[in-house]
Formats: C-alpha cells, structure tokens, sequence
C-alpha cells in the first residue's frame, strides 16, 4: 500500500511467493478489505476490484472467506448494500457514498481466456498466479488500461515446468529479483540461494533451516510435525517437496533461457546499417496494443533489390492522434499504401473513414504469412533496420500463437512490455511485398543510405 510522491501507488504491480498453506489467503482478504473499505477512487467514481483464481472453487473460497469476515463485523455490514452469492455473480456491492451513482464493488471470477472482458478495474487479484495463462492475462490486463491509478496483486507457488502455464508469474518474478521492474513489488519466502540455478541444486530437502526460510508460518499455522511427515513421504518425489514446500525455484541460466520465437535475435542485430532511411516508395503499418492504449506506426520500403529496410515511425498512448498523423505520413511517403489488421485497429477505422484514409485490410491468413516472411527475412539477413532499441526489445518480448491455417502472429509474453513495434514493423514489410505484388504498379526506387 505504499504510495509515491504523487500519491499512486508505488507499485502498480505486486508479487507474492510461498508455499502451499501459509496464509496466503489471509493476506488477500485483508487486501480486498482495504481496498474496498478504506481507499475510494479520488473522483468518487464507482471503485471495482476484480479477484480472480485459476478454479471457481478458488474463487468461492475467496468470497466465502471475505463474506464472513465482512457479515462478523456490524460496522462494515452497515456499508454494505447487497451480497451477491448466485453462481458465477459472487460479490458484494457497497452502498453509494455521497455524491456517488454507483457504489464501491469486488468481484470473484474463475479465470478463462475471455473472463474479465467488459469490466474496467482498478484493482486486480490474480491469486494461484502460477496457473495464470497468458490468454487468460491479457483477458484481465486491459480491463486496467483507462484507470489513472491501477493496481494488480499475483500471489502463487513455485509453477512446475511442462505442466503449469508460468510466463507470466515467471516475468513478474524476474522484474522483482532483478529490480528491473520500475512499479514493480515483490516478495518471496525461500531457501537462501534458492533463486541461483547453481545453489538451489545444493539445498538439502532434510535442512530444517530451509523448512524454517521457506514456511512463514511455521510454528504459527503449520505444525512442525505436519513437514516433518511430508518430507519422510517425499522420497518418491524430492522435487516435488522442494518446490511445493520449501519454494524453491532458481532463476533460469542464461543458456536455458527462453526462445519466445524462431527469430534470430543474434541475427536482427546483425542486420542493423545505421544510416539506412525509407526509400520514395514506403509501405506504412498500424498496431494498435492494451484495447487501444497506444498505437504504433512503422514504415518500409526498399533497402537494394533483395532486401526490405523497415523503421519505427511513432509509439504514443490512446488513439486520438492516429488518423491524422497517418493522413499527414502518408502524403510525406508519396501517398504510402497503409496496411493494418482491422481487428487489431478497431478503434480507428471510424477516424480514419473520417478522413477518407484508405488502407488494405489484412485477413488471418496473411497475418501469419507476414509473420513467417519477416522471420524468414530476418533470420536471413533480408530485412534491415536503423538500430532503433524499442523495435529490439518488442522482438525479444514478443512470443507466439497460432493463427489462420496453421500459422502464427506475435503475442506478448508479458503485458507490461509492448509488441506492437513488432507487429507494425513486421506488418509493413509483408506490406511493401504486397506493393510491390499489385499490377500495374511500378517497381520501387530503391534508396538504401542517407
């Protein structure tokens, strides 16, 4: 609950690592009282806070928990205007404050990969994060993108490789122990040297030292005797006790890391010429991210006869300045053809009909045939680039997901790291192919170097 210097919260994401049974649901129904009772939005408009876990038996669990204590305490029951317990609606609404239309509310959901969808939150609780999918995030995720002062809550176990969905979980725990995660908090209870790959190996599931580090509630909740027990029927599965009990999971190896896609990023560096600039022939990409946060324009064009430069032209949050910048870039580009996923860039296509911008529409088909061209291209050294650090980055965050007849398009791995650098960039190229594919237009003059 700490808050900066402007009065948001510090963290606009928190994590919370530790075993099985320490009370972990504790902690959430003392956060969900918080925030419902004690921090009302600033504008006195309607609060949400959506609480999620990966069961419905979870998520009821969660109501109940919260019900009770709310229906023990008068002085909270008297805020309270209704308990909603039918099936798929568990919640409970709050009596409007002065001045408010709509009372403060929390809601419990099982998560899928649509539940969420239609709500605007301020508050997010994704609780057993381990089996957070990253459908199933994005579906709560953008639920935050118009509130000024979000905030999400993980709390979850140690995942087990090949069987829980933890891209996640995993992203939020390497922002936390690395610090690199600017809003980002965490906390853990784990052996010492478990997050080093080569430590972890070494931690001895008998030490009761590490029964001691990875059990907070030792002692208090959990008997002794109950791990001792555990650990004497872990003889068929020690990994099993060491992560399930002790929390212990290493950080991976930077040899082991993740590829999240086929495309070479030793490769795309390679290709960067720092000089190079769009030719008098360009090709223009639309990307829009997070339900229309922010939008993201590319460009490219014709480097030399085998090869294609593409450029990010501009990132920037909401959609407002969209169709008049393409307007203005188009005309700058020669009357650039401008090509996008109509799906994807919704929100638009009013603005730009508006202004009488046209674009070629691009099917699910080509969708994934742009993607397996700009990998292809790529990894070949057929597709070049300034050097623009942004567009890098959204490449190595960006992983994958099938699409159209058995191909793929990119995916975020991480909600909190954009991909519409490469969705646009890699759009424009399989654009200016398209271009170059349509008769009777002419070849274009190519123009690799400033």
């Amino acid at each position: 609950m700490e808050t900066d210097a402007s009065g948001n919260w510090a963290s606009s994401e928190f994590g919370l690592l530790v075993s099985r049974q320490n009370g972990k649901g504790e902690i959430l129904t003392g956060y969900d009282l918080t925030h419902l009772f004690l921090f009302p939005r600033a504008d006195n408009h309607r609060k949400t806070i959506l609480h999620s876990a990966h069961e419905v038996k979870t998520a009821i669990d969660a109501f109940e928990r919260l019900q009770g204590v709310i229906e023990s305490v008068p002085k909270l029951m008297d805020r309270v205007e209704r308990i909603y317990t039918a099936n798929g609606k568990e919640g409970i609404l709050l009596k409007r404050r002065e001045g408010q239309l709509q009372g403060d509310r929390i809601r419990f959901i099982a998560r899928t990969k649509k539940s969420g969808r239609g709500f605007t939150a301020d508050v997010l609780v994704s609780d057993e994060a381990q089996e957070l999918s990253l459908q199933a995030n994005n579906a709560l995720a953008y639920t935050q993108s118009q509130i000024a002062n979000p905030q999400v809550v993980y709390t979850g176990t140690v995942p087990e490789d090949g069987v829980n969905e933890s891209e996640v979980w995993e992203g939020l725990r390497d922002r936390g122990r690395s610090g690199t995660g600017e809003h980002t908090g965490w906390m853990e209870w784990t052996p010492e040297g478990s997050e080093d790959p080569d430590k972890a190996d070494a931690i001895d599931p008998g030490d009761r030292t590490a029964w001691t580090a990875g059990n907070p509630s030792l002692g208090w909740r959990m008997p002794l005797s109950n791990i001792e027990d555990q650990y004497e029927r872990s003889n068929t599965d020690p990994e099993g006790f060491l992560r399930e009990r002790l929390s212990v999971w290493p950080n991976r190896r930077p040899e082991q890391a993740q590829h999240l896609s086929e495309l070479d990023l030793g490769h795309w560096e390679g290709n960067l010429i720092p000089d190079a600039k769009l030719g008098e022939t360009a090709v223009i990409a639309l990307a829009l991210g997070r339900g229309g946060g922010f939008a993201t324009i590319a460009a490219a064009s014709r480097f030399d006869e085998d090869t294609i430069f593409v450029e990010h032209q501009k990132t920037e949050r909401g959609t407002v300045w969209v169709a008049k910048y393409l307007q203005q870039l188009k005309a700058d580009l020669n009357d650039a053809l401008i090509v996008l996923d109509p799906k994807n860039a919704s929100p638009v296509l009013v603005d730009l009909q508006r202004l009488g911008i046209k674009y070629l529409a691009m099917n699910m088909d080509e969708i994934a045939a742009a993607h397996s061209g700009f990998i292809e291209g790529s990894n070949s050294g057929m597709i070049v680039h300034r050097g623009q650090k942004e567009v890098s980055r959204s490449l190595e965050y960006a992983t994958v997901r099938p699409i159209g007849r058995s191909g793929f398009t990119w995916e975020a791995s991480d909600p909190s790291k954009p991909i519409s650098q490469a969705q646009a960039v890699t759009w424009a190229a399989w654009g200016l192919r398209k271009f170059e594919a349509l008769p009777p237009k002419q070849k274009p003059i190519v123009r690799g170097y400033a």
